[in-house]
């Protein structure tokens, strides 16, 4: 501990700037993940490339999508929200797309639309 404290007060502006530099670029390193994306949302990729693929389909508004998975992170449930979703249609069309694309059971998939909700397996 002694020659640790000996070096330290004779460090030279150098010394001291250089090291203040490291401990900047590791405590960068360390926050890097959240300061590229600021807006996370608690979104993971896949919720994010969902609800990209599906706000493409015909009769279909800007969605949102939350995805559950199981212990090994396989997917096995998901709800759809749309607020400008209108008719049965765009409704089995959403859920058709995530239970191909998740390879889901269909009464495991919620699509919530503007007046009603849908849910695949008609219950």
């Amino acid at each position: 501990m002694r020659p640790l404290l000996e070096r330290l007060r004779g460090a030279r502006r150098i010394e001291w700037f250089a090291a203040l530099v490291l401990l900047a670029l590791l405590a960068l390193a360390l926050t890097g993940s959240r300061l590229a994306n600021p807006a996370n949302d608690g979104k993971s990729d896949l919720e994010r490339r969902l609800e990209g693929i599906l706000s493409r389909i015909d009769g279909v508004g800007q969605v949102s999508v939350m995805i559950t998975v199981d212990g090994e992170g396989k997917p096995i449930g998901a709800v759809i929200v749309d607020r400008e979703l209108e008719g049965v249609r765009p409704a089995l069309e959403l859920q058709a797309a995530v239970r191909t694309l998740l390879d889901i059971d269909g009464s495991r998939v919620r699509v919530i639309g503007r007046q009603d909700s849908y849910r695949g397996g008609m219950e």
